[in-house]
């Protein structure tokens, strides 16, 4: 038992270094293609969900950062969460900029915009300060959901 709070111990001192090193470049010479960022590739937010709610906090926290960093800059950009229904190993914080080898702003017309907070977001997420959608397939899969900041960026449903 001790080894896996060690473990639990060590990968979160590894997510808060990647908190803490977290930097976008919005210089005209960058640009970014759909990049993104996964704090759990150990699938620990796959079995416990206390970990799942940590690592959203951890993502919110990256979109302060990129907050803070885009004042600097009128650079369009997008920025989203994607929360996976089924595996939160597949979470990910995405970044896009108008580049060369890919649509931008990047648009999705599936996403149906919620208007109540679903139950792991509870205690979480601000409906004041973010937008949720949620992203359902045809196959009756958990959903998944997109989670932008308000005024954080270009939407992504929005041409």
């Amino acid at each position: 038992m001790k080894k896996i709070t060690r473990d639990l111990k060590k990968h979160y001192r590894g997510v808060e270094k990647n908190l803490r090193d977290f930097n976008i470049d919005l210089s005209e010479k960058s640009w970014y293609r759909m990049w993104h960022i996964h704090l759990d590739w150990y699938g620990i937010t796959s079995v416990s969900h206390k970990d799942r709610k940590k690592h959203i906090l951890y993502y919110l926290k990256i979109f302060d950062k990129i907050s803070k960093q885009a004042n600097e800059t009128e650079r369009d950009f997008q920025t989203w969460l994607y929360l996976d229904g089924h595996d939160g190993a597949d979470d990910a914080l995405y970044f896009h900029t108008e580049n060369p080898k890919f649509d931008f702003p990047y648009y999705l017309d599936n996403i149906e915009w919620v208007i109540e907070v679903p139950s792991i977001l509870i205690g979480l997420i601000d409906l004041a300060t973010f937008n949720i959608g949620v992203l359902n397939d045809n196959e009756g899969n958990l959903p998944f959901y997109i989670i932008q900041k308000k005024g954080l960026g270009l939407k992504i449903n929005e041409k």
